[in-house]
């Protein structure tokens, strides 16, 4: 089998974009991967582009053999970079599709998880509320998302809060999570603080937060992530608290630093940033051994949700992994067969792969392709 084609695809859908690579074989065969987030999807699709040129021809069961080529040392140091990174990821999962694909076997099985069949997921809300960020639409997305069978949600209430105000007005922040522990117990609600603290201002915000309303789930990326030495004073000061952080790592190296840390107890590799697969197979055992609870970053598209749950089937603890609640309307219909989602589990089935495809439907209505440098109408062919 040969690789025959790179085809770099945007869904550009009325309430989100996903950037995906689809790979060709000449055996028919297809695999996607993902690649939604990399901060500049033209520069990406230029690389990826210089990739298909070094790729065709060559066997992509021979994963190894045809990632080396690109993730081998070179100066300056280009795994470093967000955009080839997430390239790189890209690529690995769309190799292991098509691997699988070849095999006849669903990933799960395929990576040695045979006998799971479902995968616990979190609700998160932030992109449901992308016309609407008030307190109330918080609350209504909230009691959706257990009313659908969610039982930990996730909210991102400090929009109005930066590393750079020293004087932080926490006011909106408190009114958007109060609204929302109406309709789910704090206990149930992770906190995703998206960096935007420092040590003064998160130390207030803990204040409040444990005075007025009690202990969340988690409280994710508090501070920028190489903040060790604040964190440990942090970790001393409220030992009860579970903390988060990992998802912009671009390399293990990376999330091995913030593993010996000692900080966070939980851990949120994204596939597609980290390695694709190959890296986040690797990452899981040894972030567990090290006493960690993983569960993989995934606020994007279906091919990075399936690609995540798959891997996410290694995981030995009980954490859920991330699902972008009602961020897409009727998302599971722009894949064939639909994503499986209902109370709460992404559920797996026998078909060989991720086990979906984008339907020609969805391609039609939403798909560009990059091609010569410049994004224009696809249709799927």
């Amino acid at each position: 089998m040969k690789l025959t084609d790179l085809q770099i695809v945007k869904l550009v859908l009325p309430s989100d974009e996903w950037l995906l690579i689809k790979l060709v074989t000449d055996e028919g065969i297809l695999g996607w991967g993902e690649v939604t987030g990399s901060c500049d999807d033209n520069g990406l699709a230029a690389i990826l582009t210089g990739m298909a040129d070094r790729l065709m021809g060559k066997n992509p069961l021979q994963i190894q053999a045809c990632m080396e080529t690109f993730t081998g040392w070179r100066y300056p140091k280009l795994s470093a970079v967000r955009t080839y990174a997430t390239a790189t990821s890209g690529l690995n999962q769309a190799l292991w599709d098509v691997t699988a694909k070849h095999y006849g076997l669903p990933l799960y099985k395929l990576y040695g998880a045979d006998g799971t069949t479902k995968i616990p997921l979190y609700a998160n809300l932030n992109k449901a509320l992308w016309k609407n960020r008030s307190p109330e639409m918080l609350k209504e997305r909230g009691r959706m998302a257990v009313e659908a069978g969610f039982r930990l949600v996730k909210c991102t209430p400090f929009d109005e809060i930066n590393p750079q105000n020293a004087d932080n007005n926490l006011g909106s922040a408190f009114e958007r999570m109060e609204a929302l522990f109406e309709a789910v117990p704090v206990g149930q609600v992770a906190i995703d603080c998206h960096q935007r603290f420092t040590g003064y201002t998160l130390g207030r915000m803990v204040e409040r937060l444990l005075s007025r309303v009690g202990l969340p789930y988690w409280i994710e990326d508090p501070v920028d992530i190489r903040e060790y030495a604040l964190m440990e004073r942090m970790c001393m000061r409220y030992p009860s608290i579970r903390w988060a952080a990992g998802e912009d790592a671009l390399s293990i190296q990376q999330l091995m630093e913030t593993i010996k840390s000692g900080c966070y107890e939980v851990i949120m590799p994204d596939i597609k940033y980290i390695g694709g697969p190959d890296a986040v197979r690797a990452l899981i055992p040894v972030a567990e051994g090290c006493g960690c609870k993983v569960t993989l970053h995934n606020p994007n598209g279906l091919i990075a949700t399936a690609h995540s749950a798959h891997a996410s089937a290694l995981c030995q603890n009980a954490l859920p992994m991330e699902f972008p609640f009602a961020a897409v309307e009727h998302r599971e219909l722009l894949c064939e067969p639909n994503e499986l989602v209902e109370n709460g589990f992404y559920h797996f089935t026998d078909r060989p792969g991720i086990g979906i495809e984008l339907s020609a439907q969805a391609l039609k209505d939403y798909a560009l392709r990059f091609v010569g440098g410049r994004w224009e109408k696809y249709n799927g062919e």
